[in-house]
């Protein structure tokens, strides 16, 4: 699924340590004779009194109880803030062409992106997302492929990389491309059981409509994707989502086929609900394009902006040679 941006959870280690701060910090013990803290507590406590502390990260009497809350507000209010559910960069950010995998052979491609910078207090912050692609040529209209979606980040798992899930895709075109034929359009469809964290319905459906011109120089492409959960009562709405490239190549195929150009992805939510712009995502890449050597690569720097709490993301897409 090429989503920009998926919703995700705290991590549940997280949740629970948070919940047990709070849960300790809610009921107190106050000696007699205790001095007041910063006029929050009040003046007169009887002496041996429990005492039902208010439910706010202020009134904790540990520093660490109030960092814990602090975090827990912080990422509550970049949700409230949006009106909408938190998101992170998701395992595939592509737009995709005319590749197409060889009648009969495997291919391999590598997906990988990084949240550099991101609001404080986001879960997503320095979260790393690694997803391998394995794709198979059936014919010249038929391609299929497997995922394999991980990610390893700070606040989740301790630190340790974690499964978010699998896919599968089929891809189908009515030709192949055609040095006299600049325009080319393909169907991508895509099936996934991907973890609550990011996807709170696990099962997923996505169809994308791709369209690609080029003329000489210049490679133009625009994907429509249309996303929805795969089961009823679904708390997951259908969404849409474009996403555009245009790239421009600056050295010839057989001196590495270097191409530079924009990638842009615009979420624009629910299909059916007039949802306003607090829903909305979208994100710009300048990005590059290399083929060498039988290995490809697309890396690219980009700015989301939003209702989403990342900020810069680096991405790499690379593609491995299996013979």
């Amino acid at each position: 699924m090429s989503s920009i941006y998926q919703p995700v959870r705290l991590d549940e280690d997280l949740q629970q340590r948070s919940a047990s701060r709070a849960q300790h910090g809610l009921y107190a013990a106050v000696p007699a004779g205790a001095p007041e803290r910063r006029g929050r507590l009040l003046s007169s406590v009887q002496p041996e009194a429990i005492r039902l502390w208010p439910l706010h990260a202020f009134n904790c009497c540990t520093s660490g109880c109030r960092l814990a809350w602090r975090r827990c507000l912080t990422i509550a209010s970049i949700c409230l803030a949006t009106s909408a559910p938190c998101f992170a960069a998701p395992e595939e950010i592509q737009v995709y062409l005319d590749e197409f995998a060889t009648t009969g052979k495997f291919s391999l491609d590598l997906h990988t992106n990084n949240v550099l910078t991101a609001q404080p207090g986001s879960v997503t912050r320095r979260m790393l997302r690694v997803t391998p692609e394995l794709s198979y040529g059936f014919d010249e209209n038929w391609e299929g492929a497997l995922y394999w979606l991980t990610s390893v980040g700070p606040a989740q798992s301790g630190g340790r990389p974690v499964t978010d899930g699998v896919k599968v895709r089929a891809k189908w075109r009515p030709r192949s491309p055609a040095p006299d034929q600049p325009w080319y359009g393909a169907i991508n469809l895509e099936i996934g059981q991907l973890s609550r964290r990011f996807f709170p319905d696990q099962t997923s459906a996505e169809i994308k409509f791709i369209g690609v011109y080029q003329k000489n120089l210049w490679t133009a492409g625009v994907n429509l994707n249309i996303d929805r959960a795969l089961r009823a009562n679904s708390q997951v709405p259908t969404t849409v989502e474009v996403d555009t490239k245009l790239a421009y190549r600056v050295t010839p195929e057989d001196h590495g086929d270097l191409r530079v150009g924009l990638e842009h992805y615009a979420f624009l939510g629910p299909l059916r609900s007039q949802a306003g712009p607090s829903t909305r995502m979208t994100s710009a890449f300048l990005v590059a394009d290399l083929s060498l050597h039988h290995w490809d690569l697309n890396v690219g720097l980009g700015r989301a902006s939003g209702a989403t709490a990342d900020k810069w993301i680096l991405k790499a897409i690379i593609g491995v040679p299996l013979d």
